[in-house]
This record gives C-alpha cells, structure tokens and sequence, in this order.
C-alpha cells in the first residue's frame, strides 16, 4: 500500500485523531496530576510537541494549556496558565524573548524596563519557539508579545510620554549623526523607553526577522542577506548625554564614529550575535581602556 493512499485515506485520518486526541487526554493527566513527571517528559519532548503548533493547528488551545517554558521569574518551567495567574495589575500582555540560552537572555538589556515594572518574561530557548509564538499569538485574551519588538509599548508613568517627546527632541541631531555613522547595519537609531541601565539595545521592526532566527538561518544559508533592526537609545544614560555634548562640540569626528561603533557592536554581544569585526572591536576597547587609564593615573 503507498504511501499516498494512506495519506488521503478517511480511515487513516480518523485513526490518526484518535491517537492524538488519546495523547493529549493522557498528557492532560500526567501535567494535573504527576507535574514533575509531566516536566521530565517535557524536557525530554517539548520540542517535538511543539511542532504540533504548525502541523495540527486544530489542537493549538489543548497544546497551548501544555506547553511549559523557564521564565524570568526564577529556575524552573512554566505554564501559561501560571503565568497569567501571576501577572500584577494593570499587565495586558504575555512577555516573551527568544535566544539560544537561559544566560544571553538572563542578561538581555531588553528586560530591563519589564522587570522595573514587575512582569514576568518568558524564556523561548528552542529553534521552533520561533515559530510557536506567532502561531499560538494569545493565550485566555492575552496577546503573546515580544519584549524584543520595535512596538513594544508599556503603560509608563504620569507624565511619561511628554518626558520622551523631549528627550527625542534633545537628542535629534544625536540619532541622526548616529544613523549616518550606522547606515549599512541599523534602519534606525531612535530615542528609548525600553532600557534602564544600558545605554542601547537592537530592537525587531514590524514585520521583521529576530536576531536569534537569523543566526538559526544563516547557519544553514552562509549567504542570506543581512537584516536591519532598529537601535535604541537610553536619554538617561550617562553615556549617551556625553556622546551628545561631543557630538554637539566637535561633530561626527574619528572618535565620535568609535565610539558610536563600540555601541552598536555592545548592542550586538548582548544579543548573541557575533559582531562584525571582533578584532576591531578588540583594538577600540584596548584605546579605551588607554584612555580610562591615563586619565585616572593623571588624577
């Protein structure tokens, strides 16, 4: 019998969603009332389970209430119901980031406003959670989102947005002097509400491929084109008042552009990705660090 014939057999098809809808029964069972089985077997084939997210999107509410991911909230994995059981007042939305590992997101400057508020983040470590968030999209009401997104936006403070007009005014000429040093990596360097103590971070545009996606693509197609994120700027960091005052006094110079490309390429190690030219790097935080040096001996 070919292969064909089984595939488009109604037998087959009836059997086939019998033995799923049996699956999802008894992994139901063992996540209600076995939990640390059900997370031992998680981690032995979450990955496998979420790919049933895009081949049988019939099931997505059941895999959905299944599905288990670490979160910033501390060791350990997750549900989505625990998740939205814990949010704080006044939280809309599901967080999640993506990268490779627990540790690059655990440093990701991206959380930093998040955490400042209380939410919690999920951590999104396997290659087809890329592909699950956009699939699943929400959960019980609320829409997954990424806190690597240009369009992230969290209810602020009184007086919060009238604060950020101003500092994008202020720092004008500042982030187009740092566009034209940064034309061939960024579509954009634009003023920030997102961080809190780093001076920058690469953000995704809408519609955009994320930083973790295309290092997975790039790796199997050595020649895909490049895509362009936005950077954005911390208007409180002490960093980049200074990199304004130089720029406002001795314009787009030698340093200027170093010290705008030490940023960007700051902004890239804090993602995960691989900087253009590590050796270049090496030699600008060697003068750097020359510089630091000589300044506090001189004191």
């Amino acid at each position: 019998m070919s292969r064909e014939i089984l595939q488009f057999s109604r037998l087959s098809r009836t059997i086939k969603k019998q033995i799923a809808k049996k699956t999802l029964d008894l992994l139901d069972e063992v996540a209600e009332h076995k939990p640390e089985d059900y997370e031992t077997l998680w981690k032995a084939y979450g990955a496998v389970l979420k790919e049933g997210f895009h081949f049988e999107p019939e099931y997505k509410s059941r895999l959905a209430k299944l599905a288990r991911w670490d979160s910033s909230r501390g060791e350990g994995l997750t549900s989505l119901a625990k998740y939205v059981a814990r949010m704080p007042e006044g939280q809309k939305d599901i967080y999640f980031l993506t990268a490779e590992s627990r540790a690059v997101l655990e440093r990701s400057p991206h959380l930093e406003s998040l955490r400042k508020k209380g939410y919690e983040v999920l951590f999104m470590t396997d290659p087809i959670d890329e592909w699950v968030a956009p699939t699943l999209q929400e959960f019980e009401g609320k829409p997954l989102v990424s806190a690597a997104s240009a369009s992230l936006s969290l209810d602020g403070e009184l007086g919060a947005d009238e604060k950020l007009t101003a500092s994008k005014e202020r720092y004008r000429d500042l982030t187009a002097a740092m566009q034209a040093v940064l034309a061939s990596e960024v579509s954009e360097v634009r003023v920030s509400a997102r961080l809190t103590d780093s001076p920058c971070c690469l953000v995704v545009p809408e519609g955009g491929m994320s930083a973790h996606i295309e290092r997975l693509l790039r790796h199997h197609e050595k020649d895909m084109p490049k895509s362009k994120r936005i950077l954005e700027i911390n208007p409180e960091h002490a960093v980049v008042a200074r990199l304004e005052t130089h720029q406002v006094r001795h314009g787009s110079d030698d340093r200027f552009t170093a010290w705008v490309e030490t940023l960007f390429d700051q902004a890239l190690l804090a993602e995960g990705s691989p900087v253009p030219d590590a050796g270049r790097l090496a030699r600008r935080v060697a003068e750097l660090l020359d510089q630091a040096l000589t300044h506090a001996v001189a004191q």
